[in-house]
């Protein structure tokens, strides 16, 4: 049971791209809102375009989708207006998805065939949902039962020895309901080097299974659990040559993690109810490296171990005050902790309560002003305040136009407060920002250190990174099968925790912190048209414009005091020159066509996804994206997917990915080439 809110759009028809009214948000406002009507920009991915695109993983699935760039760093992470992975807060049902490594949360964890729809919001909401959310927020709802008995079961066999099981059931009587998903994902992987040891993405296997349990009793009471819990083990072999010899290290790992979330909804009267929300998380991982043989005989291992548990409960107050003002507000505290042996202590813990508010005034049928402030205490880092405020015009059936400002902010992490790791084969050292000072100290005492590189006591503790954003939007019928979709937006980052030389070893490798260092910048705009001539096709045409720059340099090349070097002579960098930051590329675009006859068997889909080059690494030694040699080449991805209907109950499927084979085995691990699949789905649904 959900209650009912008023929509600013329900006084006159509205074709919004023939889009329902009933399509129901949450994300945006933490509360059941029309689609159209959301004050910020929200996109919806549902179910039936999940699979037409024959996606296995929200990796798969957000790649395709306008102004997304995928990053591959320590994992597949979502760039958000040429905002790094590390800030754009992953959500299932409302509660994080824990475990990310370097900042990158690992979208291939995720699998999308019990997805309901995926829903994007661009732009910094930590005013409602804190910490990680300074880019956005992304929230998989997963299905809700609704059938008497109905079960599910799916099998896909792809390039590389992909094998993909998938199987579900779910029931519903009186009161009750349930639902049960399995996934299984195993792979052999490839290689782009057959000249060298080891593979270029190893093979794995996964596991992943969920569960919902719902109870509803009648209008006024609602309860459920939903817990997951997934898997994931690989074996490779990695190597390298140097100085003529060859290393050789057998590397295995082992990744699992589960939560428990359950959630109660009382409603007091229409318009009136209370929501209690509780979970419980955990994420481990552990690798093995054998480096080679001891004189036993016995191998020479190092192990790795990481732990990440949180916990947190939540109460949120929504009431509909007459027809022109909703309120929203909670409560909520959490406690999390990790436990890993690159951790100085080997474990921590940090506590956060948090309170939040949210005002959407409904001012007639066109106006709809959206305010909403949240307070954040953390045992780290003190005080958080993150405002924002929206504002949606209805200027006529077919137009609407958003406006907001908002600030977001992301914590350190553990590893940026806390970390103590030396990599046992390069030799290098990272060390936190809390305990630098100390473990500096320690390390001279045991003659570790030749030189230190600067005063770690002139830096104070890492404070949390914070930004401004401005977004503007439009949404525009341009007659009755053309849509229109205009976003510009401009993001002021603050503070950002880069990591730093702090000292030479006496073995000549470099000890690293963190510290709040750049000022960064991100704007641009981005375009879709989508073009509908029938109901049986589909098209849309999408484009963003990217910049990025970080101030300090920008400062540094104004003042005439940044050089690069090129064919052995040292110049002076321009305005022209620098390219902005790394990993981004300035212009991208996408194409989707889309053939789905309501009555016929076949379906085709067919979707591209252009990126110009973007910075790869730097060449000349300043630290800056201002050569040609530092770029990524640009390059454009093409996939298809095709659908059979047999029955009402069975559909095959078969698809190509990367249909040209495009490969740049050096910069561009992540493409392996074309790949095909072929699938088959019995449903009773």
């Amino acid at each position: 049971m959900t209650t009912p809110l008023p929509s600013i759009g329900q006084t006159a028809p509205d074709s919004l791209w023939q889009v329902s009214l009933e399509t129901l948000v949450v994300t945006a406002t933490r509360s059941p809102s029309v689609l159209e009507d959301v004050p910020v920009p929200t996109r919806v991915i549902q179910a039936e375009r999940i699979r037409a695109r024959g996606a296995l993983r929200l990796s798969d699935l957000l790649a395709e989708e306008p102004g997304m760039h995928l990053s591959h760093f320590l994992g597949t992470g979502i760039q958000l207006q040429g905002l790094d992975a590390a800030y754009t807060l992953i959500l299932i049902d409302g509660q994080p998805v824990i475990g990310r490594s370097g900042g990158t949360l690992d979208l291939d964890r995720l699998p999308v065939q019990d997805i309901e729809a995926v829903e994007i919001v661009q732009g910094p909401s930590s005013s409602l949902w804190g910490s990680e959310a300074l880019a956005g927020v992304i929230n998989l709802r997963t299905r809700r039962p609704s059938r008497p008995l109905a079960g599910r079961t799916g099998w896909r066999r792809q390039s590389h020895d992909t094998v993909n099981w998938t199987g579900a059931v779910e029931g519903a009587r009186a009161a009750w309901s349930w639902r049960v998903d399995a996934d299984r994902l195993t792979s052999d992987g490839y290689d782009l080097h057959p000249e060298t040891p080891g593979l270029t993405r190893p093979g794995f296997t996964a596991h992943t299974a969920s569960s919902r349990l719902e109870w509803n009793p009648d209008n006024r009471w609602e309860a459920s659990l939903n817990a997951r819990i997934a898997d994931e083990s690989q074996v490779n072999r990695i190597g390298f040559d140097q100085d003529g010899q060859s290393f050789l290290f057998d590397q295995d790992g082992s990744r699992t993690d589960w939560s428990v979330a359950p959630e109660i909804r009382r409603a007091f009267r229409p318009g009136h109810s209370l929501t209690g929300r509780g979970y419980v998380a955990q994420y481990r991982t552990r690798s093995e490296l054998t480096t080679g043989v001891t004189e036993t005989g016995s191998p020479e291992t190092t192990t790795s171990h990481f732990r990440q548990e949180l916990s947190k409960t939540e109460i949120q107050h929504d009431v509909i005050i007459g027809q022109w003002l909703i309120l929203n507000s909670g409560v909520g505290a959490q406690r999390e902790g990790v436990e890993a042996d690159r951790i100085a202590g080997t474990s921590r813990s940090s506590r956060t309560a948090w309170a939040f508010s949210q005002q959407q005034f409904l001012l007639g049928s066109r106006w709809q002003i959206t305010t909403s402030l949240r307070w954040d205490q953390h045992t780290d880092y003190g005080q958080q305040l993150s405002p924002k405020a929206a504002l949606m015009v209805k200027a006529r059936n077919s137009v609407r136009l958003r406006a907001s400002v908002g600030t977001g902010f992301k914590a350190p992490t553990f590893q940026q407060l806390y970390m103590d790791y030396t990599n046992p084969v390069a030799g290098y050292s990272v060390i936190g920002s809390t305990n630098a000072l100390q473990l500096l100290e320690r390390m001279q005492e045991n003659g570790q250190i030749g030189v230190v590189l600067t005063d770690l006591a002139a830096f104070p503790e890492v404070a949390p990174e914070s930004s401004v954003s401005f977004q503007f939007s439009s949404d525009t019928d341009l007659g009755r099968h053309l849509h229109a979709h205009l976003g510009l937006f401009r993001n002021h980052v603050r503070d950002l925790i880069e990591t730093q030389p702090v000292a030479i070893k006496s073995n000549g490798q470099q000890v690293f912190s963190y510290v709040n260092l750049s000022r960064i910048l991100t704007q641009g705009f981005n375009a879709e048209l989508r073009w509908r001539p029938s109901p049986s096709w589909e098209t849309s045409l999408g484009y963003q414009w990217l910049e990025t720059q970080d101030r300090d340099v920008m400062e540094a090349i104004d003042a005439g005091t940044l050089y690069g070097r090129r064919d052995g002579r040292d110049y002076r960098v321009t305005r022209s020159d620098y390219g902005g930051l790394f990993g981004r590329s300035r212009h991208s675009g996408t194409f989707q066509l889309a053939w789905n006859p309501a009555e016929a068997a076949t379906r085709i889909n067919l979707r591209g996804t252009w990126r110009s080059r973007a910075g790869y690494g730097d060449r000349n030694g300043n630290l800056v994206l201002d050569a040609d040699e530092e770029y990524l080449p640009a390059f454009m991805l093409w996939n298809a997917t095709a659908s059979r209907s047999l029955s009402d109950r069975i559909v095959l499927q078969t698809g190509v990915i990367n249909l040209f084979g495009f490969t740049h085995p050096d910069r561009i691990p992540s493409l392996s080439g074309r790949q095909f699949f072929l699938s088959v789905n019995l449903s009773s649904f």
